[in-house]
């Protein structure tokens, strides 16, 4: 697959009349080419036999946590029933959703519509038997087949997998960064910056790159956010996600960029390695979400941490008696998945839930009063 794919992209490079591809050709290709790309085959991806873990297969209290905090706006603004996820993974976060409704709200369950977007055929497969038990949910293969809804949408960890350009500043100069063949192995080439759409992202978000430094351009989050709030008539969007501000993207830790691969749990810098065998991921720019939103009619609600976000929304609710001395029970395991989504540190520390409306007049209380 290594070989075959790596093959592709030379084959993809050497079409074009330059013989160089962007960054985004590149990871669109090797993402989500059918049946080859790393999204698209057979490979498992998520928890202990794949390349990464997510937070909500850690444990089922980020879904019932989730769940939760779901319940609290559809009553407080009475927003239809109608939940749409985007990017199911596994299926295990649309079960403990699924799962906690059910048992907390079976007046809500029982109308309850609930869609996942998912583009991966392996992954819908998985959706699809992890909720075979659930009948009020429909999967779809594409965002244009989900129609226009009011209703809540939310991810976890999706614009973090979308593809991106690169460009770096040289002598004072803004560049591209390219991939091309060299010798019959993919490299890096630089370009001067002529692409509009770049250099119009950069002005609207007033980025001014400093000497040497990398960074990675999202048209490709900017277009399918416009896609997202197009489907949106009214209710909520939840975008969970790692991510930085503008002014967090000028700090010299970042210098280099985000662009990272993770295979069989390494995190691998060279992105140019191990082609359709890993995920290719970046830090998504929630500025630039919040910016890009408000154009299409999304207004800003909160920007959290994912700890805040978790225990404004209930989590040590989830918490469970464990009076017994075993340290491997089932509960001792859950309560202690629920302190390392929040303590200090944890693995929530990486992550932000920024919340966007659409068509609510007046927002009083994002959260369910302690």
């Amino acid at each position: 697959m290594r070989l075959k794919m790596e093959n592709n992209t030379i084959e993809l490079i050497r079409q074009k009349p330059d013989r160089k591809i962007t960054y985004s050709e590149y990871i669109n290709s090797l993402l989500y080419t059918a049946d080859t790309g790393y999204y698209m085959n057979n490979k498992e991806k998520i928890g202990k036999q794949g390349d990464f873990y997510t937070t909500s297969n850690l444990s089922d209290a980020f879904g019932c946590t989730l769940a939760r905090w779901l319940l609290h706006v559809i009553h407080e603004y009475s927003i239809p029933p109608v939940l749409c996820e985007i990017g199911g993974g596994t299926g295990r976060l649309a079960q403990s959703i699924l799962t906690y409704i059910k048992n907390n709200d079976p007046a809500i369950y029982n109308i309850l519509q609930y869609s996942i977007v998912d583009i991966s055929p392996f992954q819908r497969q998985k959706q699809i038997a992890a909720l075979s038990g659930f009948d009020n949910v429909l999967f779809i293969e594409t965002l244009a087949s989900l129609p226009v809804m009011r209703g809540i949408i939310f991810s976890n960890e999706l614009f973090d997998a979308l593809p991106v350009h690169v460009i770096e500043e040289k002598q004072g100069m803004l560049f591209e960064v390219m991939i091309t063949e060299k010798e019959g192995k993919l490299a890096e080439v630089f370009e001067p910056l002529e692409n509009l759409e770049i250099l119009r992202f950069l002005q609207q978000q007033n980025i001014s790159l400093n000497e040497g430094q990398r960074f990675e351009v999202p048209l490709e989050m900017v277009s399918y956010l416009e896609s997202i709030a197009g489907h949106l008539q009214e209710g909520f969007l939840v975008t969970i996600d790692y991510g930085y501000t503008n002014n967090q993207w000028m700090e010299a830790a970042h210098k280099k960029g985000s662009l990272r691969g993770y295979f069989n749990h390494q995190m691998i810098e060279n992105v140019l390695l191990y082609p359709a065998q890993m995920d290719i991921t970046s830090h998504i720019h929630f500025d630039a979400l919040t910016h890009y939103g408000a154009e299409f009619g999304l207004k800003s609600e909160e920007l959290l941490g994912q700890q805040e976000f978790l225990l404004q929304a209930g989590i040590l609710e989830e918490l469970r008696d464990h009076s017994g001395a075993d340290p491997f029970s089932e509960t001792a395991k859950r309560n202690r998945a629920i302190r390392d989504l929040v303590v200090p540190g944890g693995i929530s520390s990486y992550f932000r839930v920024l919340l966007q409306s659409r068509g609510i007049s007046e927002i009083d209380s994002l959260f369910p009063k302690k």
